[in-house]
C-alpha cells in the first residue's frame, strides 16, 4: 500500500470518526481545499449560531422555572443544555408550549445547516476530483454521504447520487432531470427521492417542464398526494406543496398514473415563492436507495 493510498484512508477514517463521535458538531474534519474549509466554516457558524439562540432561550426559562419552583422543569432544561454543549440531539420532552417550540426551531435550524453544508461540499468534492487529489476528494465524499444519510432520514442503504430514483419496468436508474419517453400506461414507472430547499420557503409549487398527454405521474409529497391545480390557456397542471415550518426538504414519489399516450415527462420545475418556475437544479434532487 503506497504512502498517497495510506494518507487517504487515514483522511477517510478520522472523517468518519468526526461524524459519528460528534453528530456534526463543531470539530474540524481534515480538509484542506480553500472551498470546503468555506463550507465547513460557514456549517460551524450555523451550528454555532443555533445553538447560541437555544441556550439563551434555555437560561431565560432557567430563570422562570427556578422563580416558579418548578424543578422537573429546570432539570429538564439542565439537561437540554447538557446535549446541546455536547453537540447530541436534543431528546428532552419537554411539558411547556414555549420550550417545545424552543426545540423544534433549534432542531430545524441543525436540519437546515446539515443540508446547506451539503450542497457546499458538492463544488469542493468537484474541484478536489478534477484536480487528482484523492485524499481531499475522499475526505469531503465521506463527509457528504453521512450528511446525505442524515437529510434521508437515514434510510441510505446503497449508493446516492445528484437526481431522482427511476423505476421503469422494474429497471432502477438515477434520473438526472432530463425529458424521459415513457411507455404505455401497463409499464410501472416511479421517481423518488429527497428534494433539497434553501431559505425561507412558504410554498412550492411542482410540475413537469414537458408532459404530453391527458395524464400526469402523481406526485406523493411527504406522503401525501398532491391534488393537481392548473394554470394558462394551456392548462399546464402542477401541485403546490406547503413545507413543514422549517423544513429544508420534501420527500417526493412520482407514479402510478400513466396515460399509453403521454410519451415525454421532465425536467422538473419549481416555483418557489414568487410565481417563477424554474428548472430545479440536479444538486438539489437526491436519489435514495
Amino acid at each position: 500500500m503506497n504512502s498517497s493510498t495510506v494518507r487517504s484512508l487515514l483522511c477517510v477514517l478520522s472523517s468518519l470518526a468526526w461524524l459519528l463521535g460528534r453528530g456534526y458538531g463543531a470539530d474540524a474534519a481534515a480538509f484542506a481545499s480553500p472551498a470546503a474549509v468555506r463550507a465547513q466554516q460557514r456549517y460551524e457558524q450555523s451550528i454555532a449560531a443555533a445553538s447560541k439562540r437555544f441556550t439563551d432561550e434555555l437560561d431565560r426559562n432557567m430563570k422562570l422555572a427556578v422563580q416558579a419552583g418548578a424543578l422537573e422543569e429546570a432539570n429538564q432544561i439542565t439537561e437540554a443544555k447538557n446535549q446541546v454543549a455536547g453537540s447530541a440531539a436534543v431528546t428532552v420532552d419537554f411539558k411547556r408550549q414555549g420550550l417545545i417550540t424552543a426545540r423544534n426551531m433549534y432542531r430545524d435550524a441543525l436540519t437546515a445547516a446539515k443540508g446547506q453544508y451539503f450542497r457546499d461540499l458538492e463544488p469542493a468534492l468537484r474541484d478536489a476530483t478534477k484536480a487528482g487529489n484523492l485524499a481531499e476528494a475522499n475526505a469531503i465524499d465521506a463527509v457528504r454521504k453521512a450528511l446525505a444519510s442524515e437529510v434521508a432520514d437515514g434510510k441510505v442503504t446503497g449508493k446516492l447520487a445528484n437526481g431522482l430514483l427511476l423505476t421503469l419496468g422494474g429497471k432502477q436508474s438515477v434520473w438526472e432531470n432530463k425529458p424521459v419517453t415513457l411507455p404505455s400506461k401497463q409499464t410501472a414507472v416511479t421517481l423518488e427521492g429527497v428534494l433539497l430547499l434553501s431559505g425561507k420557503v412558504r410554498t412550492v409549487k411542482l410540475r413537469s417542464a414537458k408532459a404530453s398527454g391527458s395524464e400526469r405521474l402523481k406526485f406523493t409529497v411527504d406522503g401525501k398526494l398532491c391534488d393537481f391545480q392548473e394554470e394558462g390557456s394551456n392548462h399546464h397542471r402542477y401541485v403546490v406543496v406547503t413545507p413543514q415550518p422549517g423544513s429544508d426538504k420534501l420527500r417526493l414519489k412520482l407514479g402510478d398514473s400513466i396515460a399509453a399516450n403521454e410519451w415525454v415527462f421532465g425536467p422538473l420545475e419549481w416555483s418557489i415563492n414568487d410565481g417563477q418556475w424554474r428548472e430545479i437544479p440536479l444538486r438539489s434532487l437526491i436519489a435514495v436507495d
